[in-house]
């Protein structure tokens, strides 16, 4: 463990150094690499985890999945929106996201305009509560949530597919709750992206409507 720990801290180095990196590239200002624990974002650490971005493997693992114009994403916990920029190299119709923090949100939202994505569009909202996902036929998150809140975010997603059948897609990085997925919802795993240390495994899951 101990050993696993100090790769994990080297990794994370490395993987700041690049993202900082990686925002310097864009012509206008742009800030997705900047990590923000959930006490710098507003909200408390049992209503969610620190942010962090996703990694660019996100778009190798979106060019395995069928996506067309008719399709919509949406990611839950989106923070600064990294993984929504990703996503909208991509010919979805909408990517949609939304987080808890309204600083997280407000920063994304402004990335997007910098970077002429209107596409994208951020949201704040609490995943205890929020209900508005039956526009949406593909679903990302980096494991954003404690149990609780997840196990109350899927209970919404799941409530949406039963009122509106349809065929959906679910990409997780750090699968944290991969157990849930194939106990307890009518998910199944179709890909797995692994990688050397579990914080950057991406596990895709279908539900057929």
């Amino acid at each position: 463990m101990w050993r696993e720990n100090r790769i994990y801290q080297m990794i994370c180095k490395l993987w700041q150094m690049m993202a900082r990196r990686n925002d310097r590239l864009f012509r206008e200002n742009a800030d997705f690499s900047g990590w923000m624990t959930p006490e710098e974002a507003g909200f408390d650490a049992d209503h969610g985890h620190q942010y962090q971005p996703c990694t660019d493997t996100l778009v190798k693992v979106l060019k395995k999945l069928p996506i067309s114009r008719t399709d919509a994403i949406l990611d839950l916990g989106c923070g600064k929106g990294k993984a929504m920029y990703l996503m909208s190299r991509f010919p979805f119709r909408k990517v949609g996201g939304y987080d808890l923090s309204g600083e997280l949100v407000h920063i994304a939202n402004e990335n997007f305009e910098h970077l002429g994505v209107p596409r994208c569009h951020a949201v704040q909202a609490d995943a205890v509560s929020y209900e508005d996902y039956d526009e949406y036929t593909y679903f990302y998150m980096f494991n954003p949530f404690p149990r609780e809140v997840f196990e109350a975010m899927m209970g919404h997603l799941l409530e949406s597919i039963r009122r509106r059948p349809r065929t959906c897609r679910f990409i997780y990085l750090h699968p944290e709750y991969h157990e849930y997925f194939v106990k307890h919802t009518p998910f199944r795993l179709i890909y797995k992206k692994k990688s050397l240390i579990s914080w950057f495994d991406y596990y895709c899951y279908e539900c057929r409507g």
